[in-house]
């Protein structure tokens, strides 16, 4: 074969090939994250919030109990990492003398659901070493040690790559996605689509706050 075609043929294949990948993933994103079919079922919550009360759905596309839903995906599964999505990029470096009040709110939902999951994510591990046959000092160790391996993201082309191929929002890697007003958010409501991927989607930042207040009360619960 000539070498200027085998030269193309390779160049074809190694350009090509990573650009349909990245294609793919992009492409597939949404339908990792966001469900395009009616949930199995819908419970109304009103979380008390500085006087207000926040109308939030739980919605259930796996079980049909929202709460089982949530508690089995984060508690349910002992993931080798998660990733938190904390939304926009233009969260990135979150200035409140630019983005006022959203930034604000923003910065403390991210706060206060990074505090809400972490210690979520090192029960699993913990148990989960325990079960490998380590006495609990050097569980706890370990556990704490893996604390490395929970990752904050924001939406970019990347991340949502990662998450329509299944690198991240798996069996194996936990996601957890905030979309507030920024991020086109629509509905107030918490859900999990699939098993590795928790959503708290909301229409004002403050709303969006009032969903991680409800997470926290959930994955403090039992379900029965």
């Amino acid at each position: 074969m000539d070498k200027k075609l085998v030269a193309v043929l390779l160049l074809v294949i190694l350009v090509l090939a990573p650009l349909g990948v990245l294609t793919y993933g992009y492409l597939h994103f949404s339908s990792n994250v966001y469900p395009d079919k009616e949930p199995l079922k819908k419970v109304l919550v009103k979380v008390p919030y500085r006087g207000v009360d926040y109308k939030i759905l739980l919605e259930s596309y796996n079980t049909g109990d929202p709460l089982l839903d949530l508690n089995l995906t984060l508690r349910g599964n002992v993931y080798e990492s998660m990733t938190l999505i904390v939304g926009d990029p233009m969260f990135r470096n979150c200035d409140a003398r630019t983005l006022g009040d959203v930034c604000v709110w923003r910065t403390r939902t991210v706060t206060e659901i990074a505090a809400v999951l972490s210690p979520v994510f090192t029960a699993n591990r913990y148990w989960y070493y325990i079960g490998k046959g380590y006495d609990e000092n050097e569980s706890m160790a370990r556990a704490q040690a893996d604390v490395e391996k929970i990752h904050t993201a924001s939406l970019g082309f990347i991340q949502k790559v990662k998450i329509g191929l299944g690198v991240v929002g798996s069996k194996k890697h936990l996601l957890v996605l905030l979309k507030g007003p920024a991020e086109g958010g629509k509905i107030d409501r918490i859900y999990s689509p699939k098993e590795g991927v928790v959503v708290l989607e909301a229409t004002s930042e403050q709303t969006l706050f009032a969903e991680v207040l409800l997470l926290k009360t959930i994955i403090a619960s039992r379900v029965k």
